[in-house]
């Protein structure tokens, strides 16, 4: 990895260069993304992304989904994890995290129905949310239109 005759002071040096070069990487990704700089100062804490196979969300400010409702605070929330569906017992801990009051004792409910009553939502799998843009060739259902009557017409 680094040559052993290196001091830490030249191994400290390119590390911190690298991650310099890292950021600005990251910072154009976010920009081709569409990401804006008040989600792309959020960050996910590397060291607790993963406990037990379910990934933490943590770094959300307090204030983050101020006036929001709380499916627009959903989608906000799975816009900023692109492609990571989360549970709605994930989102409702999230939320409640950034300050928003939702105390009630029907709150994961009162949250479930929200995500399933708007169309900019997709279940995934039996517990997970994730956005409809995400899943495009999943098939909408279609209804079926009853076939015309062609019983009167003349032969």
């Amino acid at each position: 990895m680094t040559d052993s005759s290196k001091s830490a002071l030249q191994v400290l040096k390119e590390l911190r260069q690298e991650r310099d070069e890292l950021n600005a990487l990251i910072q154009a990704l976010e920009r081709r993304l569409g990401i804006s700089s008040a989600t792309a100062e959020i960050r996910v804490d590397e060291e607790s992304q993963e406990v037990g196979g379910s990934s933490q969300l943590s770094g959300i400010p307090v204030g983050f989904f101020h006036n929001l409702s709380q499916a627009a605070a959903a989608e906000k929330l799975l816009r900023i994890h692109p492609q990571q569906p989360l549970t709605t017992s994930e989102i409702l801990q999230t939320l409640r995290a950034s300050g928003m009051e939702l105390n009630s004792k029907n709150a994961l409910t009162i949250l479930y129905t929200a995500l399933k009553r708007s169309s900019k939502f997709e279940r995934v799998g039996s517990k997970a949310w994730g956005l409809r843009e995400w899943y495009p060739e999943k098939k909408k259902k279609i209804s079926r239109e009853p076939e015309p009557d062609t019983s009167g017409e003349e032969s």
